[in-house]
């Protein structure tokens, strides 16, 4: 093993044996870590950290010339937690096996991390009057977003930004939105011996779910993206019913329903989820469907042909890195740089969030982390000239 790979495989493994599970949300040791990491760099950062929330800091780092142009190289620091009873070993002791490096949180993102700080620091080094560099740590990605919202409200500012979502070190220029709802029906309970003079809400459930079927059947077929999946919406919890023999006066389903760029606004997508629904009936008496949003994640992109896109694209290809622009079709932080920043963003790092992401037994190609390093490098010398 090369000094460079022991050097990466070392720092994931110093984050990775630092558990920051959201929830609950302790990420505060991993953050005080890469401050720490940070502040005793031989390159000379800026470094601060803040309170998203009570113990939830942010880590940022600075360093370099903004004059030249400057890179948000961000991340999150939290994790999904691991049931250790169903890992082959313990998900917090990183462990190497058949070229992979296995642990929580190796591909969601904390490999992605320490290629970031590597980068950043091999780019300082070779280059005689460096652009500038941010390394954002955040908070909360897994939950709410917390900690990138307040990046761009305390006002971060950088030409581009690269996020360490796991990739499988294709450049993601697009990513899909999220409109998730709580639809309870209302109807009148009674004993199941006398079903007839209760209203099932059940019953009314089960046209919901029948009309959510069609209509996503309608948005494959009407929508379409270069990048991305078609829409879809789809019933993801149920819930409904207090004893075996109460016809249930309430019944509540999830429903998720995941969107292309273009619409920034949750109104079209509540106005359509009640037209959908309006007028469901059980034995003929219309009932009450109530719609509450619980979640807006809005979708986002930037063009293909954006100079960050291609520098991203021409630094994969300069160190062997067979990379394409791609869609990723599920909610990121790169809303709020792109929405709320006016940041251009792409993701990009090693691992599949299909195949290694909040798995168990997670896991990542050294070579690929070690060649994801190289990537951020020659981005950086790439954007930052």
């Amino acid at each position: 093993m090369s000094g460079r790979t022991r050097e990466v495989v070392a720092l994931t493994r110093d984050l990775v044996e630092r558990e920051s599970e959201n929830p609950p949300g302790n990420e505060r040791v991993v953050a005080e870590f890469l401050r720490t990491r940070l502040e005793d760099s031989s390159i000379p950062f800026e470094v601060a950290s803040y309170e998203v929330e009570s113990d939830r800091p942010n880590v940022v780092a600075r360093v370099g010339n903004p004059e030249h142009g400057s890179v948000l190289l961000t991340g999150h620091v939290d994790v999904v937690p691991a049931n250790a009873s169903e890992w082959t070993g313990d998900p917090y002791r990183l462990r190497e096996q058949d070229g992979r490096i296995v642990g929580r949180g190796t591909a969601d993102m904390k490999a992605a991390l320490a290629a970031k700080v590597l980068a950043t620091e091999s780019y300082y080094e070779a280059v005689d009057d460096p652009g500038e560099v941010i390394l954002g740590f955040v908070v909360d990605e897994e939950d709410t977003g917390a900690g990138t919202r307040a990046l761009v409200e305390r006002g971060v500012d950088a030409d581009a930004a690269i996020i360490g979502e796991p990739t499988e070190r294709e450049v993601c220029i697009a990513q899909k939105g999220v409109a998730r709802y709580e639809v309870t029906v209302n109807g009148e309970s009674g004993h199941s011996g006398r079903p007839d003079d209760a209203v099932n809400a059940v019953a009314g459930l089960r046209q919901v779910l029948e009309r959510i079927e069609a209509f996503d059947d309608r948005l494959r077929e009407e929508t379409n993206h270069e990048f991305l999946a078609p829409e879809t919406i789809t019933v993801t919890e149920i819930e409904g019913g207090i004893a075996p023999n109460v016809v249930p006066d309430s019944a509540t389903a999830t429903v998720d329903w995941r969107f292309l760029p273009g619409t920034t606004s949750a109104d079209p997508f509540d106005r359509r989820l009640r037209e959908l629904l309006d007028d469901v009936t059980v034995d003929g008496r219309t009932i009450d469907v109530d719609i509450e949003r619980t979640v807006f994640a809005r979708a986002a992109a930037v063009p293909a042909n954006h100079d960050l896109v291609q520098g991203v694209l021409d630094a994969a290809d300069s160190v062997g890195v067979s990379a394409d622009a791609v869609g990723f079709n599920a909610a990121t932080d790169a809303r709020f740089l792109i929405h709320d920043a006016g940041i251009p963003a792409v993701l990009f790092g090693p691992g599949s969030i299909q195949n290694d992401a909040h798995t168990v037994d997670e896991s990542i190609s050294v070579t690929d982390l070690v060649s994801t390093v190289d990537t951020y490098r020659a981005a950086l010398e790439r954007l930052l000239s």
